[in-house]
């Protein structure tokens, strides 16, 4: 009961010693012995990368370097994957959550005495809606921060909706109102549909660099694009911008997965004369792709697809595209121009 209201207890009960802390590589190694879905693996990779990430901007570290000291990383774990496996169970397909309230004063950690809210959780919160209270009390925990921020796509008022559930969380510390996370389930206008079909399109989310220069020798950009996509990069971009005082710069935009942030940023340090790098999640939705070899007079040649599926299960194709190396292989081989090895694949597809 928390000030008159029930709400549920959930703790997390080792079934043997623990040890005092994990590295983010120990934690992957424990979700690479279990058994979730791929999925929800995927958005607990990418939130633990995000706490990682954040906790290594505070303490001055590396991601190889952080610990995680909650019973060994084993809280965080079982909060994230548990949030995530709970949201798939239930079908949802959006979050929205209130502004969030920050509590003041310090706490004891495994770093020593550090101020509320903890840094980390903070470094998390940049550009969300929040509100102080005047209580020494943690009320947004890092791992709370990554998860919420992650799983959230507005925060303020309730959405128009037609609410059918309610949950409470029970908080462990008692406060002098109800210490308790709530959550309403419910649907959109009445509407069980989704905006895009499941299983339509790839989807994923990725990491978007960001950095702005008008110092830097633009002799030196061939060999920083070189390392960028050699250290896993997917793609990226120059764009000539006007900077401050009317001075003609340029932008380098980098697109990567999680788990390569931290590389890239050495990169970008390293390469250019850049003193800071923005960065920021962006969803994306791909179409599925498959590959297939078709014959041609110059020897076969692969061709991408990208398509989606119907209501059926059937394939409704977009792109097809022949593969440049083939062709140009091809070309070499055969002495014909790569746009006429293009073309006679482009009939074999027809035909």
């Amino acid at each position: 009961m928390k000030n008159s209201l029930r709400a549920t207890s959930l703790f997390v009960k080792e079934l043997e010693p623990q040890p005092r802390e994990r590295s983010l590589k120990d934690m992957l190694s424990i979700l690479d012995g279990g058994s979730l879905l791929p999925q929800i693996r995927s958005q607990v990779d990418s939130c633990l990368y995000r706490l990682a990430a954040a906790e290594s901007t505070v303490h001055g570290t590396t991601l190889e370097e952080v610990h995680f000291h909650e019973v060994g990383g084993l809280d965080t774990l079982v909060d994230l994957a548990g949030t995530f496996a709970g949201l798939d169970y239930l079908g949802v397909e959006r979050v929205y959550a209130s502004p969030l309230p920050l509590g003041r004063g310090t706490m004891k950690t495994a770093h020593g005495i550090i101020p509320i809210p903890a840094p980390a959780a903070l470094e998390l919160l940049q550009g969300i809606p929040t509100y102080g209270i005047p209580h020494d009390v943690e009320l947004v925990t890092p791992t709370g921060a990554a998860l919420v921020t992650t799983l959230a796509t507005c925060f303020g008022p309730p959405p128009k909706a037609r609410w059918n559930k309610t949950g409470y969380g029970a908080g462990r510390q008692d406060m002098p109102w109800p210490n308790i996370l709530r959550a309403w389930l419910g649907e959109v206008d009445g509407s069980k549909a989704k905006t895009v079909k499941e299983g339509s399109y790839d989807e994923d989310q990725v990491v978007v660099l960001e950095s702005q220069l008008d110092d830097n020798n633009p002799e030196f950009l061939p060999h920083l694009r070189s390392r960028l996509e050699e250290a896993g990069a997917l793609d990226l971009f120059f764009t000539p911008i006007v900077m401050k005082k009317g001075r003609p710069g340029i932008m380098i935009t980098t697109i990567s997965p999680q788990e390569h942030m931290d590389t890239l940023l050495r990169i970008l340090f390293q390469e250019t004369t850049t003193i800071g790098v923005r960065w920021y999640r962006m969803g994306r939705f791909k179409l599925l792709r498959d590959q297939q070899e078709v014959k041609t007079p110059y020897g076969e040649v692969r061709v991408k697809i990208g398509y989606t599926n119907n209501h059926h299960g059937g394939r409704i194709i977009y792109n097809l595209a022949p593969e440049y190396e083939d062709c140009a292989r091809a070309a070499r081989e055969k002495g014909v121009s790569i746009k006429e090895v293009y073309r006679a694949t482009l009939r074999a597809i027809d035909e």
